[in-house]
């Protein structure tokens, strides 16, 4: 029987990149420079804790590991991308509301 060890990571990975990413957009509406300085901290530490999380996430699969729990890791990431990408799709099509 295999651990639930990396679909633990990957999931908990992957939250915690979308809030970090999240809040690097919440920081400030007119940085200074040292806001600036954390907001990109923020934004990296974000994609970098994504993708560690979806890394874990394949490795969950290869070694497979029981439960669908070594998926919710991508679905949490997934669903942040189409809360990002649907707007603008929106824009897009049903023009810019002007």
């Amino acid at each position: 029987m295999a651990s639930q060890k990396n679909s633990k990571w990957s999931l908990v990975l992957s939250i915690v990149g979308v809030i970090v990413f999240k809040v690097s957009y919440l920081i400030s509406e007119n940085p200074t420079f040292l806001e600036k300085f954390v907001i990109g901290i923020f934004f990296l530490s974000g994609i970098v804790l994504m993708i560690g999380g979806i890394i874990l996430g394949v490795q969950a699969i290869k070694t497979k590991e029981k439960g669908k729990l070594k998926y919710l890791g991508f679905s949490v990431i997934i669903l942040f991308m189409i809360s990002l990408a649907l707007p603008l799709l929106l824009m897009a099509l049903l023009g810019f509301g002007g």
